[in-house]
């Protein structure tokens, strides 16, 4: 796997994935988030799931046909990228792949920001 940098779309698995919600549509963010199983390791995919839903998740933009997930959503992506950069248990490798560069943590920390601002910005 090419990784170049430390954004959620700076390696082969993103790239990879950004081509599928692409051509395949917000099903493929739905999955990627709700059926992520750190044991997979498919960090990077997940993070590109999650920049494109801080970036699209606010609830006037987020595609209505979703709307009654997107909470859901930003709730689990946020659990995990802390998960990610806070391992809970040894089943979560994120940051042993990235060998704990101070860059990722800052750009998953960034990520979960910018996801909590979302989240805010749901009426309950």
């Amino acid at each position: 796997m090419g990784d170049w940098g430390a954004q959620p779309w700076d390696n082969d698995e993103a790239a990879d994935w950004f081509h599928r919600f692409w051509t395949k549509g917000f099903s493929v963010l739905i999955d990627e988030i709700q059926n992520f199983d750190a044991k997979e390791e498919g960090y990077d995919s997940f993070r590109a799931a999650s920049y494109v839903l801080q970036t699209m998740g606010n609830p006037y933009v987020w595609p209505a046909e979703h709307g009654d997930i997107l909470k859901e959503l930003l709730d689990k992506s946020i659990s995990v990228l802390n998960s990610m950069v806070d391992p809970p248990n040894d089943d979560w490798g994120f940051l042993d792949m990235w060998a704990h560069d101070p860059k990722i943590i800052e750009s998953v920390r960034h990520q979960i920001r910018e996801l909590q601002t979302r989240r805010s910005e749901i009426v309950s």
